[in-house]
């Protein structure tokens, strides 16, 4: 397991432990945390790294058999996930990394792909973003249809809508600095006080959850704040989130990743 520790990188204090672990985190995950351990790193390890090697399909073809070298991860696979979502020539659409794990199931494996909601798509979405940890991010929007999507996943970030009459922009913009559900506000396009571009916000997804007890990918965490803004939640892996998702990443572009991250 590579070497990240929690401490000196999160500061909680036990009151706010007893909270979370009231809130439903295992035990399992819990001595975890006490031994300075992201229970997300286990799970890309032991359940995507599983995945990765696994035999599937009328050939028994496997992520690793097309994909290692020597027993290492091919570099290009290995950083892959710095560069999704990305436009595809195959598909002629700017898709994620969970749709791209999801071609190579159907085209070369053989296999009727993992649901994007499934434990399987994320577990080795999360894997290949653990074997990318301290690459930069580096998105390309220079594409016609890259540049689309990204104007596109600004006109979602900006869209007003559901009950409550928000969007990504009142908070991640507007609001910045205010505290939310025991939580500062972060830029997620440009700070209006500091007038930085972005933020780190996507150098740590996928990210294991605390109150969640798991891991989830950014566009699962777009959902959830979407559920919370009182607004129906875009579809995985539809145009408008993996917009949205380029859109945040983008914001990003030179930062390393951090993944998996933790957070609350």
């Amino acid at each position: 397991m590579k070497a990240k520790k929690l401490i000196g990188a999160l500061f909680i204090s036990g009151a706010v432990f007893g909270t979370f672990a009231a809130e439903g985190i295992s035990a399992e995950d819990w001595a975890l945390y006490q031994e300075g351990i992201n229970p997300g790193e286990v799970f890309a390890e032991e359940v995507g790294g599983a995945l990765f090697e696994k035999p599937m399909g009328p050939e028994g073809k496997s992520c690793a058999s097309c994909h290692t070298k020597n027993g290492e991860v091919e570099e290009r696979v290995a950083t892959a996930a710095a560069y999704y979502p990305k436009y595809d020539p195959s598909c002629g659409k700017v898709i994620s990394l969970e749709q791209r794990i999801q071609l190579c199931q159907k085209k070369y494996q053989g296999v009727k792909p993992f649901s994007l909601k499934s434990k399987e798509n994320t577990a080795l979405t999360t894997y290949l973003f653990y074997l990318a940890a301290g690459t930069p991010i580096n998105v390309d929007i220079s594409s016609p249809v890259a540049k689309e999507y990204y104007e596109y996943g600004r006109y979602v970030f900006t869209l007003k809508r559901g009950k409550r009459h928000l969007s990504c922009q009142v908070c991640h913009e507007f609001a910045v600095g205010k505290l939310l559900r025991m939580q500062w506000l972060k830029p997620l396009g440009k700070d209006p006080v500091m007038g930085a571009e972005g933020s780190r916000a996507a150098d740590h997804w996928p990210a294991f959850r605390m109150t969640k007890n798991k891991v989830q990918t950014l566009q699962q965490r777009f959902i959830g704040c979407q559920k919370q803004a009182g607004q129906k939640p875009l579809p995985l892996g539809s145009k408008e989130m993996v917009a949205l998702e380029l859109y945040v990443k983008s914001l990003s572009n030179g930062v390393e990743l951090k993944t998996p991250g933790l957070r609350r």
